[in-house]
């Protein structure tokens, strides 16, 4: 039996699921969504998670679009405090894709 199976028309819920399907960043998602403009630290406290742990995962939200970060990216300076807020237009899009790729919607 192959360790990774994959349908024939299944490619278009593949992103959704690599971020809906994620605990930490859909934790990320919802503590951001109830504190909106906070740094990483504040994130990691709330999900009782180190700080260093959510490096990975908020750059790949920002770089997804689903998280507006102030300083953006390309504006950063090292070590500079980055706060975090939800883009609730890119989460409600890719939440619909999902539900489309499955027929909910």
């Amino acid at each position: 039996m192959p360790k990774y199976s994959r349908p024939a028309d299944g490619d278009g819920a593949e992103g959704p699921l690599a971020i809906l399907g994620n605990r930490v960043m859909a934790g990320i998602i919802r503590q951001l969504r109830k504190t909106p403009d906070v740094g990483r630290k504040v994130v990691a406290d709330a999900l009782q998670v180190p700080a260093s742990t959510l490096v990975p995962y908020l750059g790949e939200l920002e770089a997804a679009g689903l998280l507006l970060a102030v300083p953006p990216r390309a504006e950063r300076k090292r070590g500079e405090w980055v706060r975090y807020r939800v883009n609730d237009e890119a989460v409600t899009e890719i939440y619909l894709r999902l539900g489309q790729e499955i027929g909910e919607i």
